[in-house]
Formats: structure tokens, sequence, C-alpha cells
């Protein structure tokens, strides 16, 4: 699930001058993420800023992985670019959360119709004034927001097609309280159970279903212990590209722009393959495991909509104050005014 063409054009043009160019006084510099080494979104775009770095640069810099969480988990490689130990890594916006509280507006329920409206905004005025903000707040340089996927239920009893057809529900949520309130607003009961113990939950019954996308649905097993996923795609999960901003600020201004375009690069890359794997894995939940996939329509969505964004609204407000929310619901309005005129 590669973007083929773009790596194929890197990878001839990385060939043609790597034997030319001498690394001997190449600066390395390290980028951890929590995705193993694969072919998944997240690792082929942290290839793609690679060989774009390294290829720009002329070799002058290099890029060294570590994928699989080899240097910590995702909030210990956070504080590591903080304190300047990690160049860069990837973060996805609950570890980030811990570090920069305003980033949970972004969970609000159904806020993005589809991915090219979340597109639009992640790249718009409203996320470049939180990027400057997290450096302002944190210090450390947000170069970039990608889509880390869209969430969405599985359970083991029926087809959820309406908000009804979920009451009663018991579904596992991370420990998040926007989550859990998001699943009890629906009449269900929201379970929290830590990633690893997840499928055993749904296979003991301690839990009906839980929420995922579908790469991780298909990936974690989830799919082998459950009968129906509808792709209602209730929150957004954003990811932050961040760096530390004192080895930022050392580089040369053209070498800065090389990286900022080589996170754009990178978001992009995660941007497409999140989304193109929405199908392709969904294809093999059902071909495979013999899910029965339903795809939420634009009403449908709607009217999950109508019940759940409400309360969730009233809890983040409380946390990130109105401003912010305005802010962001604004900016969705008009980036569906600029897409769909």
């Amino acid at each position: 699930m590669r973007i083929r063409t773009f790596a194929a054009a890197l990878a001839m043009a990385c060939t043609a001058w790597s034997g030319a160019v001498s690394t001997a006084a190449a600066e390395e510099i390290k980028f951890g993420i929590g995705v193993a080494e694969g072919d998944y979104p997240e690792y082929n775009a942290l290839v793609r800023f690679k060989e774009y770095v390294e290829f720009k640069t002329n070799g002058e810099i290099t890029v060294r992985l570590f994928p699989g969480n080899q240097l910590g988990g995702e909030r210990e490689m956070i504080e590591q670019v903080q304190q300047g130990s990690l160049e860069l890594t990837f973060a996805a916006d609950g570890a980030m959360a811990g570090f920069y509280a305003p980033i949970q507006v972004w969970s609000i329920p159904y806020i993005f119709e589809s991915a090219p409206v979340a597109w639009d905004v992640i790249n718009g005025p409203f996320a470049n004034a939180m990027r400057k903000d997290i450096l302002e707040q944190t210090g450390i340089r947000a170069l970039a927001f990608s889509q880390n996927g869209f969430r969405s239920f599985t359970n083991s009893i029926r087809p959820i097609i309406n908000p009804a057809d979920i009451a009663g529900m018991k579904i596992r949520t991370m420990e998040s309280p926007v989550f859990m309130e998001m699943v009890n607003s629906l009449g269900a009961t929201a379970v929290p159970i830590s990633g690893a113990e997840v499928v055993m939950a749904l296979r003991q019954g301690v839990v009906d279903g839980q929420e995922n996308p579908p790469a991780v649905v298909y990936s974690g097993g989830h799919g082998e212990v459950q009968k129906y996923y509808t792709l209602n795609e209730h929150v957004f999960g954003l990811h932050v590209i961040v760096a530390n901003n004192d080895w930022f600020k050392s580089l040369s201004p053209g070498n800065q722009q090389i990286i900022q375009d080589a996170a754009k690069v990178m978001a992009w890359t995660e941007n497409l393959e999140k989304t193109e794997g929405d199908w392709l894995y969904s294809r093999k939940l059902h071909d495979e495991l013999g899910m029965d996939i339903h795809v939420s329509s634009p009403e449908e969505k709607a009217a999950f909509k109508e019940i759940t964004q409400a309360p969730v609204l009233t809890f983040i407000r409380s946390r990130v104050g109105d401003q912010l929310v305005d802010e962001l619901l604004s900016e969705v309005e008009a980036a569906k005014a600029r897409l769909y005129n």
C-alpha cells in the first residue's frame, strides 16, 4: 500500500547520487515512531521523509529511523524531542494531549464529513495557528498535521445502521472521557480497556464491540472476534510530526525549508494511504474474515452526529474553552464551502 510512483522516482534518484556523495561529514538525525517497520501508512510516510531529506540535501543530512517504539512509547519520545535527545517523532493526538491540552479539540465527533474536508482544515489557518501555539506553549515545533485514521464501530451482536442499533451494547473505548461520553450518549455503555487487552475482552464477551480504523481492526485481530463493522467515522484521529526546536533553528534556512517540505510530503503520504486503507482493509476483513461491512451514508452519519456531538462539545469546551471550539467549527464550515460550494 505505497505511493508507488513517487517512491519509485525517489528510489531512482537516490541510486543516482548515493555513490557520488560522501556521507563522512553528513549530519545524522534520529526519527522515532511507534509503528513497526513494514508496509504500513505510518512507516511508509516515515521512509518518504527520509528519502526526501537525504535527496534534497544531497546527503548533507541523513535520517536514521527508529520504528517499533525502539526509543520508548509515544510519550517518552515526545519528551525526548522536547529535551533534545531526539530530533523528530510522530505523535498521536492522545499522546500530545499530555503536553498540549487544546489538541483535544480535534476529537469532536463527526466534525469532518470526509477525509478531504479534514485535509483542508489540517492544512489551513486554524491548524497553522495551533502549530504556532504548540511551539509557544511547549517549546516543541509541530511541523505538520496528518490523518491518523477515522474511528468506527465493530460489534458481535447486530449491524449498526442507526443510533438505536448500538443502544444497550458494551463498547470498549480508550481511557478518554471524550470517547466515553460519546459512546454513553448513544445509550451504550463505554468500558475503558487498554489496547493490549481488547481482543481478549471481545473474545470473552466482556464487551460487545470496540471502535478503531479498518487497518487496526485487521492488523490488531479485532476482525477475528467481531462480526459486524460499521464505517461511521465518528472521530478523526490526528498525527503530529514534531521536532526539537533548538535543533531545527540550528539548520541553515535552506535545510529548514527542506525539513518542513519533507514533513508535508510525509503527512500527505499518510493522508492518502490511511484513506486508501479504509477500503483495502475493509475488503480484507470481508473477504478473509467474513465480516459484515456497512459504510454509513452522509444521512446516517448526520443522525449519529445529532445525538453525540452536543454532549461531547460541552465536555471539550470545559477543557479547552469556547473560543478554540468555535474557531475550529467555523473553519470546518469554511472548508466545506470551499470544497462543496
